[in-house]
């Protein structure tokens, strides 16, 4: 048993000993609602502290704000386990703020191509599921399908007239978030779609 799942597990314990009324058989929801909270205060507060240390954190906030609001609409690939999440959410969020405070290149150059390749992605495989997480109504899916249009749409208006690292962070943000909604993104990491219409 993972160190997460001690942790929601004691919680989960915690909560039905506090909540007697609720039902046995929603203990499992319970449960694996506190293990994916517990999980991402873990990864959130190392990545905060490693921003911290670094001198480097309100850009560690703009990454982890900018790609978490991509998630939400967008969906994308997932780490098989919750430690492989926590470097990998950390190696996106350090990678982006290191790859915009040293990148020269001038944003107009880089945000017809993120735009393009971001809004091709968008429209074939937004919203990117998981068989674990999969978007069941048509509905649903059209209300992120343009929930993440007008993100975007919000998001490289933005990079045009903030200064040049906030500029980077956005594109190269919304860049990393459309590569993984591919299908390439999906084999090489072997996630699967949660739809049937998209097939790796």
């Amino acid at each position: 048993m993972t160190m997460f799942s001690k942790i929601s597990n004691f919680i989960t314990d915690m909560i039905y000993d506090t909540l007697p009324d609720v039902k046995p058989e929603k203990r499992d929801i319970v449960e694996y609602g506190v293990y994916m909270t517990v999980s991402e205060i873990v990864k959130i507060g190392l990545i905060i502290i490693i921003g911290a240390i670094l001198h480097i954190l309100p850009y560690v906030f703009g990454v982890v704000a900018i790609y978490g609001m991509q998630r939400v609409f967008l969906g994308g690939i997932h780490a098989k386990t919750h430690w492989g999440c926590v470097a990998t959410h950390s190696a996106i969020v350090f990678g982006v703020v290191s790859i915009s405070y040293f990148s020269e290149i001038d944003r107009f150059y880089i945000l017809p191509f993120v735009a393009a390749f971001s809004y091709v992605t968008a429209y074939k495989y937004a919203p990117a599921d998981l068989p674990q997480k999969p978007v069941k109504s048509k509905r649903q899916r059209m209300q992120l399908r343009i929930g993440g249009a007008v993100l975007l749409s919000g998001l490289f208006t933005a990079s045009a007239f903030v200064p040049h690292i906030w500029a980077n962070i956005i594109l190269y943000t919304c860049f990393i978030q459309a590569l993984f909604m591919t299908p390439l993104a999906y084999k090489i990491s072997k996630n699967k779609y949660g739809r049937e219409e998209v097939t790796v």
